[in-house]
């Protein structure tokens, strides 16, 4: 009896075995891969090239509007091309590059844009391309006149008839940060083919063999902020100075920038609204964590006038929808009752 007992249990034994044997092995979360390094150096998103010391940054959005207002004899506000409303869809994709060197880091930035308007035909537009080292930039990028004071506020339609300056061009420039909150710059920019961008009439061209130039400086704190840049057209002999204070009240920023065309009679490169003088104000009032009411106002010395309010709503971190009111009184080229317009627009926007 105590043969056959110990016989049952080895069976059971073996039994026990082989059954632990069929069953599947589970091994262990592989280490993530060594290229996949964090740039902490060089900001949020950045990693590393494989096999380099380059860090990379892919990013950008997608965007879909819809926009309409009321019609006129030459277009529809702000919809454009003489119908009632209008559709945009677009992709923006940002890649940007950064090492360190013994110059400091060197970088690189291309930004691509590819666009449909109103089902037609769509269109690839690269709205940067530029190399940065030691405070030096080369490339294509908006000019210094209009990013160092930045847009005309956080509406959708920041302007329409007053024009706060130019955007893409070839160009020289040099940042120099003091510190303290002080920082200078200066750009030698290519203004060539230029009055194919302008809105207005009768511009002169620029296509002289001299390049255009941009001086700036500023000094930001955590609450308060002013900027001053001018711009000299060298083929119209002329050019433009903006100043712009910036200031913030715990939910609420504030925002007043003012242009001054050296000469108003005819607009140039750099001052593109009507007459002497023009003005762009505007607030950002964060009501809840996930809404942000933005409003704007610009005007100018031939009685323009135009403004925009909207609400960016975040559904989604990263997704956000965003609806807006525009107004418009273009008061120098037409008078009465059909002087003002109204229109709206709404935008859907994923950010990555």
């Amino acid at each position: 009896m105590r043969i056959g007992r110990v016989l049952l249990v080895c069976a059971a034994a073996l039994a026990a075995a082989e059954a632990r044997a069929a069953e599947p092995i589970i091994a262990a979360p592989p280490e993530p891969a060594a290229y996949v390094r964090v740039c902490d150096a060089f900001g949020e998103g950045h990693f590393y090239i494989p096999g380099t010391e380059t860090c990379l940054k892919i990013g950008g959005y997608l965007r879909v509007e819809v926009a309409g207002g009321d019609p006129n004899e030459q277009d529809t506000f702000p919809g454009g091309g003489g119908d009632s409303w209008s559709t945009r869809s677009r992709f923006d994709l940002r890649a940007g590059t950064a090492t360190d060197t013994e110059y400091g880091p060197l970088t690189t930035f291309a930004e691509a844009e590819i666009q449909n308007d109103d089902n037609g035909p769509t269109e690839i537009d690269m709205e940067n391309m530029y190399i940065e080292l030691g405070g030096l930039r080369f490339g294509f990028s908006d000019t210094l006149f209009t990013e160092f004071t930045g847009d005309a506020g956080n509406t959708i339609k920041d302007y329409y008839d007053v024009d706060y300056g130019d955007f893409g061009r070839t160009q020289v420039r040099y940042t120099y940060d003091a510190g303290a909150g002080f920082g200078f710059a200066a750009s030698i920019e290519d203004g060539s083919d230029d009055n194919a961008s302008f809105a207005l009439p009768d511009t002169p061209g620029d296509d002289s063999y001299m390049p255009d130039l941009v001086v700036a400086a500023g000094y930001d704190a955590d609450m308060f902020a002013i900027r001053a840049v001018g711009g000299y057209d060298e083929s119209a002999e002329a050019g433009a100075i903006k100043l712009r204070l910036d200031g913030s009240l715990g939910p609420l920023d504030l925002f007043a920038m003012g242009g001054w065309n050296t000469d108003g009679d005819t607009p140039n490169t750099y001052a593109r609204w009507s007459g002497d003088w023009a003005l762009w104000v505007g607030s950002s009032f964060k009501v809840t964590e996930k809404a942000t009411m933005n409003a704007s106002a610009n005007f100018d010395d031939s009685g323009d006038a135009e403004a925009s309010l909207n609400l960016s709503y975040t559904v989604v971190p990263g997704f956000t929808v965003t609806p807006e009111l525009n107004y418009r009184n273009k008061m120098d080229e037409k008078a009465g009752p059909d002087a003002e317009d109204w229109g709206g627009v709404i935008r859907f926007q994923r950010n990555f």
